[in-house]
């Protein structure tokens, strides 16, 4: 029954969630709020629903609080508790919520809503986030840089976001990328929740309920330190248990502790145990009842910075700092403030017992300066009345430049990855906002290369999945089993995809969209049918492509050849088999790959350093043992493990070198493998009996310090786009031997390097010349052809703006 009423209840109702968003008429007299992504029902949203539901001006509105399925019943009571009658509680991921949020007027939310949410036009969105930030957000939180999507999303998709203070609003614009990306209003004023700091007469009517008005309280709240793991669970329940203990202990009768803890570290709690521990109680929303403590015990939760508003003393427990921020950055270090800060249960108890002697009325002004008990009404009155309230306000700054958002599939580390980082590394970043499109999935496990770009330019995350009905779901099954053909595919689902553009963007302004990668059959389909400047990369003969790799249908890149303003190939010799398979060559455009000469010169004079996701076969002695014999001619090769590479006729070839040269070694450095291909490389130098002068190097971070020492380069691919190592090995002096293919055969023409037959045979000829030193460097001058494929990628916008 449970399987089925899940699949009722959510699957089944998600996909109705996109036949409401089209057919469904806002109702404007309706406002949905939503807590921590419905598994809350208090903070600012509890405070903004206390407002609409007490003030008569909001009479006319129906008012909506969406809650998981499990506190449901819990959030009725403590809502009819606190006499909110108007206040409806609604389950979420039922066929009634998602109506509501395809048809409210008002939408207010403390955190994100789902990736599932497409935000409708005419629909006002109010995000008020949950607190002034001490630990880093977005771009910042180096673990989780890549996750940051669906918050991106939402706060590009409000119409009115809310900040507390100048501090959070610079922090959270700066670090989520939101300057010139979208034309949200900004709001500084007081969070909802701080109001419950000054209602004196609740404070004083909590204390007598709980006989508390000669204790002296403590309220402790820590943060979260769990990961859902048994290991670290029990380590965190024995460290809450020692610390609660320890207050029961050390703490004079006329103190008493409060703990508000994650529901987790609670449910292992035992707190009828303890008469100078109790929990919070659950008949107040939490800021309601911490009005009332005398003493805050917190350690890296920003609750210190709401809880300045009392005056009252804050110690910062920090008994775990160098393990806690080891992965986590501040904005600010803990240091800076006036707050005592201890690391022992000993020092705590001290610090509680001890007046506060500290002067915190800069930070007040900096963090609370515009925290009162009008705060909501003013803020209810601004966005759902549209009055002006005299709240500090304005738009997010927007420079009106160009947006350019560049998607360049998982950001693996290929050729592709390379010729976009150098690309970013040389144009002009100052004509056009440049921001490179990710998906969090794609590029969890790319993440240094992800901080790498973002150095350059601004992200864009996107998340989730499609919104479909039933009936798309199985058409786009059955075109994924090749039954169905592109062109029809998009001619039904064009309506579906476009949708999806405005699910991932939210509103945010892209101007041009560059599918960088070239391949990916659904985002392909998906970015041809932007509604803007779009161009897509072509950087390799694709029929080979489909022929060797068969990892691209042709009715896709036909109809993409056609639907995109532009097709961007990275070499002249590519030309004819695009048109080949678009028929078409007027929107065609050559875009040279640029080359980072000066980074490659740099990172080849670092030390070679093995990493942990390093392989080397045989083993890595056996790499520094071939470095180090001068008079052994070394062959170097570079590219990823894959048949199109021609790696396993390059090594037919080397075996006939190596028998009349046995002084010779063979280095050949790859990065992904294509399915088991690396073995099988392995098992055919074994066949050969090369073992003792054929290395391979798997996933070198730094490949240039070892391309450098060897003698000569040979590329032997059966296909390549442009054949991007041939120029990194000319950049380090290296000559060059290359099969006679397209890709890199005009720029060999050009500079007048060796090309040989497009053979075995081909290479070992090759092979042989650079034994004997009759082949030369080809010397270009990068300098000048860098600046001229800049003007080729500059010229893709300047024909959409003539």
């Amino acid at each position: 029954m449970k399987i089925v009423d899940k699949l009722k209840n959510h699957y089944l109702a998600k996909c109705a969630y996109i036949k409401y968003v089209k057919k469904l008429s806002l109702e404007d007299h309706v406002i949905l709020l939503e807590s921590q992504q419905s598994k809350e029902y208090g903070g600012n949203m509890y405070y903004i629903a206390k407002e609409l539901n007490d003030n008569s001006e909001y009479a006319d509105f129906k008012i909506f609080l969406s809650v998981t399925k499990g506190k449901v019943e819990k959030a009725r009571a403590f809502y009819a508790l606190k006499g909110l009658s108007r206040i409806q509680i609604i389950e979420s991921n039922t066929k009634r919520y998602y109506r509501l949020m395809a048809s409210a007027k008002f939408l207010m939310s403390d955190n994100t809503f789902l990736p599932f949410f497409i935000k409708k036009e005419g629909q006002i969105y109010f995000n008020t986030w949950h607190g002034t930030p001490l630990k880093t957000l977005g771009k910042k939180i180096h673990n989780d840089m890549h996750d940051i999507g669906n918050t991106q999303k939402n706060f590009v998709a409000a119409d009115y976001l809310l900040y507390p203070n100048e501090y959070t609003k610079d922090h959270m614009l700066e670090d989520y990328m939101l300057k010139n990306l979208c034309h949200n209003r900004f709001l500084i004023d007081g969070y909802p929740r701080n109001t419950a700091f000054f209602n004196d007469k609740l404070k004083e009517s909590i204390r007598k309920k709980y006989q508390l008005e000669n204790k002296q309280v403590i309220a402790y709240m820590p943060t979260w330190r769990g990961t859902l793991t048994k290991k670290n669970n029990a380590i965190m329940e024995a460290n809450i248990q020692y610390i609660l203990e320890e207050f029961e202990d050390n703490l004079r009768d006329n103190q008493v502790v409060y703990v508000n803890l994650h529901p987790i570290e609670s449910a292992s709690v035992d707190f009828s145990s303890y008469q100078k521990v109790k929990p919070f109680p659950d008949d107040y929303e939490t800021y309601e009842f911490l009005n009332i403590a005398d003493v805050l015990v917190t350690d890296y939760s920003s609750v210190f910075f709401d809880f300045l508003n009392t005056g009252k003393k804050i110690i910062l427990y920090t008994y775990d700092k160098l393990d806690y921020l080891s992965s986590r950055g501040v904005y600010r270090k803990l240091e800076s403030f006036p707050f005592p800060i201890v690391e022992s249960m000993s020092g705590v108890i001290s610090e509680i017992n001890t007046p506060k002697s500290y002067d915190d009325q800069e930070l007040r002004l900096e963090f609370c300066k515009y925290d009162d008990m009008n705060a909501t009404a003013r803020l209810c009155q601004r966005v759902i009345l549209d009055r002006n309230m005299g709240i500090q306000e304005g738009l997010i700054e927007d420079n009106q430049k160009e947006n350019v958002f560049i998607f360049a599939g998982r950001l693996a580390n290929n050729g592709i990855t390379s010729s976009l980082k150098n690309l970013v590394n040389h144009i002009d970043k100052t004509k056009r906002n440049y921001y490179l499109l990710v998906s969090t999935r794609d590029v969890k496990k790319n993440l240094d290369i992800l901080e790498e770009f973002s150095q350059q330019i601004n992200y864009y995350a996107f998340k989730g999945m499609m919104n479909l009905t039933i009936t798309q779901k199985i058409k786009l099954i059955l075109y994924k089993l090749n039954i169905i053909k592109t062109d029809r595919h998009i001619k039904h689902m064009k309506e579906a995809y476009r949708y999806e553009l405005k699910r991932m963007f939210a509103g945010a302004r892209v101007d041009t969209l560059i599918q960088f990668s070239g391949y990916g059959n659904q985002r392909i389909n998906l970015f041809s049918c932007f509604d803007g400047n779009k161009i897509i990369y072509v950087h390799a003969n694709m029929l080979e492509e489909i022929n060797l790799r068969k990892n691209q249908r042709r009715d896709v890149l036909h109809y993409a050849y056609n639907a995109y303003d532009k097709v961007a190939v990275v070499t002249e010799d590519i030309i004819d088999s695009t048109y080949q398979i678009s028929k078409r060559k007027d929107n065609i455009f050559v875009c040279h790959n640029v080359i980072d000469y000066e980074t490659i010169q740099k990172k080849s004079n670092e030390k070679l350093e093995i990493s942990e996701v390093t392989a080397v076969y045989p083993k890595q002695s056996d790499l520094y043992q071939k470095l180090s014999e001068e008079k052994t001619t070394k062959i170097v090769n570079v590219g990823r493990f894959s048949p199109e590479k021609g790696q396993m006729r390059l090594l037919d070839a080397f075996a006939k070198i190596h028998q009349t040269d046995p002084d010779t070694v063979l280095i050949i450095i790859g990065g992904s493998s294509y399915g088991n291909y690396y073995s099988q490389i392995i098992k055919h130098i074994e066949q050969l009996q090369l073992t003792d002068s054929v290395v391979l190097v798997k996933n070198l971070p730094n490949p240039f310090p070892l391309i450098k020492c060897c003698d000569f380069f040979v590329l032997s691919s059966f296909a390549e786009g442009f054949g991007l190592v041939v120029a990194e090995a000319d950049v380090l002096g290296l000559p060059v031997v290359s099969v006679d293919i397209s890709g890199p055969r005009n720029f060999m023409k050009k500079y007048k390097g060796y090309l040989v037959e497009d053979s075995t045979d081909g290479i070992v000829q090759g092979m042989m010349r650079g034994l004997h030193h009759q082949i030369q460097p080809m010397n270009i001058d990068f300098r000048q052809y860098n600046q001229e494929a800049v003007q080729e990628f500059d010229r893709l916008f300047m024909i959409s703006e003539e």
